[in-house]
């Protein structure tokens, strides 16, 4: 089987999950979070640490797993994040490079959860749906048109797949979809646009981000988790970025109906 009908069924099913956890809602929601954090954390873990009990290993990745539950106690939230820092702080192998991706990865559940699904209110579909389609828009864009046109490198040493072609056939995928089914969401039609490509941009830097640090750690996947994918966060890395960009935007709320 190839890697891409791998990787075209891996997305059906990883599509599937979430969605069904979004459509029950409520708790299922920060179990699917929890989950994620979880994985994330024993990919960066593993990438960076070498402990002769792999138990070790665990030990953050158990507590971060415990943070979307409390996103609504802004508190303990902020205790479980500093003892993760801390853990990371005792063991001196690229210590900083752990910190800064942990922390990447709870400030955006934060975020996520707090701003994207409203979880401290009532469940906001939403806003979660208009994110991941823009962004799997974004990524199947840029996929597409980089294979089929991509010439101009954007950063070699990092991701030398990324090309200038690529990024523009992410923006015109995303414009498609808005056009198609969200148009509306703001009350100017060149606002829009702009949050669009914005929110496209923000997820391809999340991208590029992911792959500096996979470069700086020399390894190609962050790990064999998703079939045909790599790793969670070869899945993640542009929808993290994303969560940034759009989170920005509801921040700023500047236009939006």
């Amino acid at each position: 089987m190839s890697n891409l009908i791998v990787r075209f069924i891996s997305s059906i099913i990883i599509l599937a999950l979430t969605f069904l956890a979004f459509n029950i809602g409520g708790k299922l929601v920060l179990i699917f979070c929890s989950i994620i954090i979880f994985l994330l954390f024993i990919e960066v873990n593993l990438a960076t640490l070498c402990f002769p009990k792999k138990i070790n290993i665990f030990i953050s990745p158990i507590f971060g797993s415990f943070t979307p539950f409390f996103i609504n106690e802004g508190i303990f939230f902020l205790v479980i994040s500093l003892i993760i820092l801390l853990i990371d702080m005792i063991y001196e192998n690229r210590k900083y490079l752990r910190m800064f991706v942990h922390s990447y990865v709870l400030i955006s559940v934060y975020f996520f959860l707090e701003f994207i699904c409203e979880i401290s209110e009532t469940l906001d579909l939403t806003k979660p749906l208009f994110l991941l389609s823009i962004v799997i828009a974004s990524d199947i864009g840029g996929y597409i048109v980089g294979k089929l046109f991509g010439n101009i490198k954007i950063s070699p040493n990092i991701s030398p797949n990324k090309t200038i072609e690529g990024t523009f056939g992410s923006i015109f995928f995303t414009l498609m979809i808005w056009i198609i089914f969200f148009q509306g969401f703001a009350s100017n039609f060149i606002i829009e646009i702009i949050y669009v490509v914005v929110i496209s941009l923000c997820s391809q830097l999340g991208d590029l981000l992911v792959s500096f640090g996979k470069r700086r750690l020399a390894i190609k996947d962050s790990s064999y988790f998703i079939p045909g994918h790599g790793g969670v966060f070869d899945r993640m890395d542009s929808i993290i970025g994303g969560i940034l960009g759009y989170s920005l935007i509801l921040y700023i709320d500047f236009g939006l109906n």
